[in-house]
This record gives structure tokens, C-alpha cells and sequence, in this order.
């Protein structure tokens, strides 16, 4: 048996509009428990009808096995992406 705290409530990390012209759709960054199973859920979420922050089927969900792997690449994708002019300074609204 895990030593591990038990997830009750996923632990929002990040989010995010999808675009700055998009207001309806956001990616949100959690830390959530499934089956006895902790993984980091980088989900879609869109907005329903009354206005509520609504998740999707679309996302990724990495395990905590990986996540030290899953990160570094993120960095990696950074760094190229910087190497290649594709972003500006800071983190765009």
C-alpha cells in the first residue's frame, strides 16, 4: 500500500483560455485521483448553456510514473520552440 496522500478533489495547477479569442473553451491542468490511480489531466473544458466550465472527452491524462518525463518534454518544446522565433517574450493573455 501507497504511502501517497489520497486525492479527494483534484488539485487545479493551471488554467488557461484555449485562445485569447476563444473565451469558451480553456485547458485546465489537474492533479486528480481515478480508481486508486493519480495522474495529472490536462483536459479541454468547454462552457455549457447556464455558463458553467463544463470538461471534455478531449485531453491527455499522464500517470505520476511519467510525469518527470512528460515535463521535461514540455520544457524541450519550449526551448525549440524559442530556438525557432515561435514565441514572443512572457506568456500571451
Amino acid at each position: 500500500m501507497s504511502d501517497a496522500p489520497k486525492i479527494v478533489e483534484p488539485i487545479e495547477i493551471l488554467k488557461f483560455w484555449k485562445s485569447a479569442r476563444n473565451r469558451k473553451q480553456s485547458i485546465v491542468m489537474a492533479i486528480r485521483e481515478f480508481e486508486g490511480h493519480t495522474f495529472l489531466d490536462c483536459r479541454l473544458f468547454g462552457t455549457n448553456a447556464e455558463g458553467q466550465s463544463v470538461p471534455t472527452q478531449r485531453g491527455v491524462t499522464v500517470g505520476m510514473a511519467r510525469l518527470e518525463q512528460f515535463a521535461a518534454g514540455a520544457v524541450k518544446a519550449v526551448e525549440k520552440a524559442r530556438e525557432l522565433g515561435l514565441l514572443k517574450d512572457g506568456v500571451d493573455e
